[in-house]
């Protein structure tokens, strides 16, 4: 761990290379502002809810205030300082222009960046797909519908001048040697001028700020054996860690064991016949597998709620597992699925029912030396999954009630019934008696009345900042009851 507390970060940030010193657990955000002079990305909430602060890595879009510093190292980033070229706008940003799609201009340089992101996808750009696509980034002055038109614009003239869904030209291209300390530009305009030069921790400048040690792990055995040693925090996607970091203090936290390139732990795949996703399978690969739209479609449903495509491109499964919120949105699917967790350690690999892991507030059945290797699913015939999830806003909401409803259907009777709910109580739970009503019945409005009553009188939940426990329960009896009365009609 010494030695990698003292290794720079090498990467590159809108075609040049750059390398950075300090720890490994630094937010990405602070660095580019920071020590870069990069101030096109903002900082705003520090909690991947606003978008300000989002860049592009290897052409993926990301909220930077919660990528660790390390996470990117031998990666391209790219920030808003690299769409314009010289005094020449990028198209997008000439159409922000041409329709005001840019006021205080705070969100801008986020909204522009999913813009792009956006625009080198292949997704036609309605006005519900450009909606998705920004619902990330908030803006409270310009209004969404001028942002919209701008990126419709420059899909519709990107495609005129016969060059695609992009916006016409690459933004960054790697550079061969790393920027350091007192390095300059050839002339005015080639580079971005970086405050201070782009070596830090090492070779003059001002120190570096914030943030844990990232060990990193290039293999499971790795990891495995460095878990055993020291009872490291894993970190893979950061979603929860970077937010957590940010609102304890990250200056002296300790290290982190950086698991996000493990192979081992990717990947969806059938296996004997049930579904298995690896710990590290991102909501954004649930969302887009073929496997998951074809076998569990339920799950990709519910990936499609969490945060909006910054935290899907990055937030994990296994991550949504161990961080063990009640508000979790993948958990109660997995409990209506008769999932299992599947977890490995250096002693070997064990396999723990959905319902037998979560035993707590936060607290889990894993160990401290073991790692969420993934997770199987069993696919038994004619089994129907219905998701729903009631938060303040559409997008990037904290569940106020989750619930996932799970069933078979035999001569038009349900059978082997799970009701799963998240946010309403200590950890996600089944509604026992809910379910045993609901077993050997069909589904017609007397029931959905009578499923309805029973959920809400079987949950205890709580009045927090987010919601009273009155509307817990009220929304957990009417999105039962809608969920009944939907079957009925199918």
């Amino acid at each position: 761990m010494t030695a990698t507390a003292t290794r720079g970060v090498g990467f590159s940030v809108n075609g040049t290379a750059v390398e950075i010193g300090g720890p490994g657990g630094r937010r990405l955000l602070d660095v580019l502002r920071g020590d870069l002079g990069l101030t096109g990305t903002k900082e705003g909430c520090g909690e991947g809810e606003c978008g300000a602060c989002s860049v592009l890595v290897d052409g993926e879009l990301v909220n930077s205030c919660l990528v660790p510093l390390r996470q990117v190292e031998g990666r391209q980033v790219t920030t808003v300082e690299a769409l314009a070229d010289g005094d020449l706008l990028d198209p997008l940003q000439a159409a922000f222009l041409k329709t005001g799609g840019a006021q205080c201009g705070f969100c801008t340089p986020g909204m522009l960046l999913a813009g792009h992101a956006f625009l080198a996808s292949s997704t036609a750009p309605s006005e519900d797909a450009v909606r998705e696509a920004i619902a990330g980034n908030l803006c409270r002055c310009t209004g969404y519908m001028q942002i919209v038109e701008a990126i419709q614009i420059a899909a519709i003239n990107a495609g005129d001048a016969g060059i695609g869904r992009s916006t016409g030209r690459a933004l960054a291209q790697p550079a061969d040697e790393p920027r350091r300390a007192g390095d300059k530009p050839s002339r005015a305009g080639d580079e971005p001028s970086f405050a201070g030069g782009a070596t830090w921790g090492g070779s003059g400048g001002r120190a570096p700020t914030g943030g844990p040690e990232l060990v990193p792990a290039r293999t499971l055995d790795a990891a495995l054996r460095i878990l055993a040693e020291t009872p490291l925090r894993p970190i893979a996607g950061g979603t929860d860690v970077m937010v957590e970091l940010a609102a304890h203090g990250a200056p002296g936290s300790a290290p982190l064991l950086d698991i996000r390139s493990l192979q081992e732990l990717q990947g969806i795949r059938l296996e004997h016949g049930e579904l298995f996703v690896g710990a590290l399978t991102t909501y954004a690969e649930m969302r887009r597998s073929p496997l998951v739209a074809e076998h569990l479609p339920a799950l990709a449903e519910m990936a499609a709620m969490v945060g909006a495509v910054q935290v899907q491109n990055r937030g994990t499964l296994g991550g949504n597992i161990v961080n063990a919120s009640p508000a979790g949105d993948m958990l109660p699917v997995l409990l209506a699925t008769d999932a299992s967790i599947v977890l490995i350690g250096l002693r070997g690999e064990r396999t723990v029912p959905a319902a037998a892991f979560w035993t707590g507030y936060r607290r889990t059945a894993r160990a401290a030396d073991e790692l969420v290797f993934g997770v199987r699913v069993p696919l038994p015939a004619g089994r129907t999954a219905r998701v729903r999830k009631v938060g303040t806003r559409r997008a990037q909401a904290i569940s106020k009630v989750v619930m996932a409803v799970a069933w078979r259907e035999q001569d038009g009777a349900w059978r082997d019934v799970r009701v799963a709910l998240g946010s309403v109580a200590e950890r996600p739970v089944r509604a026992l008696r809910t379910e045993a009503l609901l077993e050997g019945t069909l589904p017609t409005a007397q029931i959905a009345d009578r499923a309805s009553a029973a959920v809400a009188a079987e949950i205890a939940p709580i009045d927090d900042v987010r919601s009273s426990a009155s509307y817990r329960r009220a929304v957990t009896g009417r999105i039962l009851r809608r969920i009944v009365l939907d079957a009925a009609r199918e």
